[in-house]
This record gives C-alpha cells, structure tokens and sequence, in this order.
C-alpha cells in the first residue's frame, strides 16, 4: 500500500505540471514553452483587446502589415521580425533576421501570450526554421544546448522581454504617443 501511496502522489504532481498555466517561456530539450497566461487585474475583455492593438501600433514599425488576423475582443495574430532573435555560435556570437507569429488571446483580467509555428531565419541560401516543436534537436544525449545553438534559449527571452513590455502596456493608464514633443 505504501507504493501505491508514492505512486498517487507521483502522478498527482506531475499531472498538475501539465495542466499548470505557465507565465513565462522556457527553451528546454523538453521543449518550447506552448503559450504563457498573464494577469490584468481589473480589465475587461474588450480593453485588453483595444488596448493590445494600440501596443501593436507603438511596437511595430509597420502595424498594419504586422497584424495577420484579427477579431474583436478575442485576439490576434501577428508576424514580427528581430535581427537578434536567433543567434549561432560560430566564430563568436552571429545573429540572423527572424520572423515570428505570436497570437494573443483575451478573456476579462487575462490573456494568453501564444508563440505559434515555429520561427524562421533567414541565413544565406534562403529561410531556414529553428524547431520549436522539437528543441531535443539542439540538445546533445547528455541533455546540455549543442555548442552551436548556445544562444537558442535566448529566444524564450526574447518572447518572456516582449510579453513584459506588453502586459507594462495593458495595466497601465497612459497612452503613449509617438512623438511628445512636436
């Protein structure tokens, strides 16, 4: 009875791994995380949502070709580029243009911050893709990040730096604007 016990409990935590909600992305050999929740307090659906829009416009260069889809007050999708999202070391630290879609979701006091497909980079025979949904590639057996693919769990910085900036944006009251002093 006493395994029986120790095996309960085992899969008991390890189910509420799984199902815990996440609130910032991890680049593991066990993978990239799927998507993070993040708390408003106090915000409704539909000022989450306005409010994500006018972020997409002071973050992006160009918003209107960055916003792929979109629905009101339920979410959208975006594809954004960094010349320093995905980097190799190879004779030091070189870094490659990369385009990426994130889609963020609204429900009242929450949203989800969801990194989907996989990234791609340009490199000099075209676009090439980093894996998301196979990071074990850039691991060796021993569990440690291939030399080359050093910088890759970077990338989960990169998006845990985004989403900061986004929810900063969402709970606070200001608007910025472009230009203050024009």
């Amino acid at each position: 009875t006493m395994k029986k016990i120790i095996l309960l409990l085992s899969l008991l935590s390890s189910s509420t791994i799984i199902y815990s909600q996440e609130t910032e992305f991890k680049f593991v050999k066990e993978g990239f995380t799927d998507f993070v929740i993040t708390q408003c307090e106090g915000k409704t659906q539909s000022e989450l949502y306005k409010k994500a829009l006018d972020w997409v416009s002071v973050t992006f260069k160009n918003p209107k070709e960055v916003i792929k889809a979109q629905i009101e007050n339920d979410y959208i999708r975006i594809e954004g580029s960094s010349k320093n999202l995905v980097c190799f070391n190879a004779m030091g630290k070189s870094c490659n243009t990369a385009k990426y879609n994130i889609e963020i979701s609204f429900k009242d006091g929450k949203y989800k911050f969801d990194v989907i497909n996989n990234i791609e980079y340009l490199y000099e025979a075209g676009w090439a893709e980093i894996r998301l949904d196979k990071t074990e590639l850039y691991y060796n057996k021993k569990g440690e990040i291939r030399s080359a693919y050093k910088y890759f769990p970077e990338i989960a910085d990169y998006f845990n730096n985004l989403n900061f900036e986004l929810k900063e944006f969402l709970i606070s009251d200001k608007i910025p604007s472009k230009k203050s002093d024009w």
